[in-house]
């Protein structure tokens, strides 16, 4: 999805939730940044389909959010004398 489109879907979303005090949206995203802006729910799906996790962003993070940690070494480049 573009940009434009994307943001044009969150106001949609964003003005749902505002109006009707029993809706439900159901997002599919790769982004925790876009699901924790627009849900107050998250969940986290695998496998066709199936839920391995439901509930708040702070529950999830902390259940599987241990993160990663990347260490990267850079070789000093040889002077060619320029």
């Amino acid at each position: 999805m573009d940009p434009q489109a994307r943001r044009f879907m969150w106001s949609v979303i964003a003005k749902l939730n505002k109006r009707r005090e029993k809706c439900a949206v159901i997002l599919t995203t790769h982004s925790m940044e876009e699901a924790e802006a627009l849900g107050s729910k998250l969940g986290i799906m695998v496998k066709g389909g199936q839920f391995r996790c439901y509930g708040s962003a702070q529950h999830i993070k902390n259940k599987y959010g241990t993160g990663f940690e990347v260490e990267i070494k850079i070789k000093p480049l040889e002077s060619d004398g320029y």
